[in-house]
């Protein structure tokens, strides 16, 4: 993770502190993975969300216009259409967003904040974003974010204090509290007495409110949608993956910050980058490689965190002009080390990966030669 004010990049600092730019060289979310905005409106027809917008024309509209921008920026920073043009793109520009306006009274026309939330769960968004105005301290919104979680959706809100009698742990199973910090990993103002699972920018390029174009923008609710882009980029490599997989390996592969301890659960800021490269780093000599195939042959690598979904690794091999995967070993990750015995070498020109066998992470591919 960088120092976000070493500089701006193609699509703004929280980008260039996350490490989501480097975390697209395995994927920028896929169609399927569908994030919900439960906030007071979206502006759908925005030139920078409309594409990735999933409309629902079966039952009421998924989205409305309101005075509120929140809505409209935490769709933007979720999945936002990339656009190299206004330097803008959200996290995970290749999934979709459904829109789920509410209101705290509700009324013949819109949500209630327990409902839109389980409307949302039962449109199949597998990621749910809460705005940050929203009080989900209430009996009813617990019980609708347990329901989401038998349609094993995750729940991303900002940090708030959990209910009375209720600890952050047990409120729902399936609930991620987010604290947001400025570029130098401060809490933000108003964020001192909330209690969290995990830390991420609240500052952001974000949509123009009520217009085109984007804007740099600081302030409270940014952080819960850059985690929510980062869980569709995870789901979007590990499809079976529910939504305990994607809360724990998010937290597992979070950036430890020692002032963050009493603060929130993790003590760690959301690291985009390593929760979509995965933990493996393959140490090597300059590649290519070049191996013999008379003799065994040690494998190296490091982890840059440890993980219960990456808890075993396997060296994959593929001769160039084929398209199967064959292995070569496999042992505990926290090894750090393997040997691959020379009678499983064969003599061949191909590229060697090493990976999670738990899961679709893997260390990037080097060029092999065995002779």
């Amino acid at each position: 993770m960088t120092n976000a004010a070493a500089g701006q990049g193609r699509f703004g600092a929280a980008f260039e502190w996350l490490g989501i730019e480097r975390a697209w060289s395995r994927t920028r979310g896929r169609p399927e993975v569908v994030i919900g905005i439960v906030d007071h409106g979206v502006q759908s027809d925005h030139p920078l969300l409309a594409p990735n917008i999933r409309r629902d024309h079966a039952r009421r509209p998924a989205s409305a216009e309101s005075d509120d921008p929140s809505g409209t920026w935490a769709a933007g920073i979720a999945a936002g259409r990339e656009s190299a043009t206004d330097g803008f793109a959200g996290v995970a520009p290749g999934s979709r967003i459904l829109p789920v306006q509410f209101s705290p009274n509700g009324g013949a026309q819109t949500f209630d904040l327990a409902h839109a939330i389980e409307y949302a769960a039962e449109m199949g968004a597998c990621i749910i974003v809460v705005s940050h105005t929203a009080d989900v301290s209430s009996p009813s919104v617990l019980r609708a974010m347990q329901y989401a979680a038998t349609r094993n959706a995750l729940v991303v809100c900002s940090a708030t204090r959990p209910p009375q009698n209720t600890t952050i742990e047990n409120a729902a199973p399936n609930l991620l509290c987010v604290l947001d910090v400025d570029a130098r990993g401060q809490l933000l103002p108003g964020c001192l007495e909330a209690i969290a699972h995990l830390a991420a920018p609240g500052f952001a390029r974000v949509p123009a409110w009520q217009g085109a174009g984007c804007r740099d923008h600081t302030g409270p609710g940014l952080g819960a949608p850059h985690v929510a882009g980062c869980a569709a980029l995870i789901k979007s490599l590990n499809p079976a993956w529910g939504y305990h997989e994607i809360r724990e390996h998010l937290l597992s592969s979070a950036t430890v910050v020692s002032e963050l301890a009493r603060r929130c659960q993790a003590g760690a800021v959301l690291n985009a980058a390593h929760a979509v490269l995965g933990p493996i780093e393959l140490e090597h000599e300059t590649p290519p490689l070049k191996w013999t195939s008379l003799d065994d042959v040690e494998i190296r690598w490091k982890l840059r965190y440890r993980s219960a979904m990456c808890a075993n690794v396997v060296a994959l091999y593929r001769a160039q002009g084929s398209d199967h995967w064959r292995e070569l070993g496999h042992t505990r990750a926290r090894e750090l080390r393997m040997t691959i015995p020379s009678e499983a070498l064969r003599r061949s020109s191909g590229t060697l990966r090493l990976s999670a066998r738990d899961s679709n992470f893997y260390a990037d591919e080097i060029e092999l030669t065995i002779v």
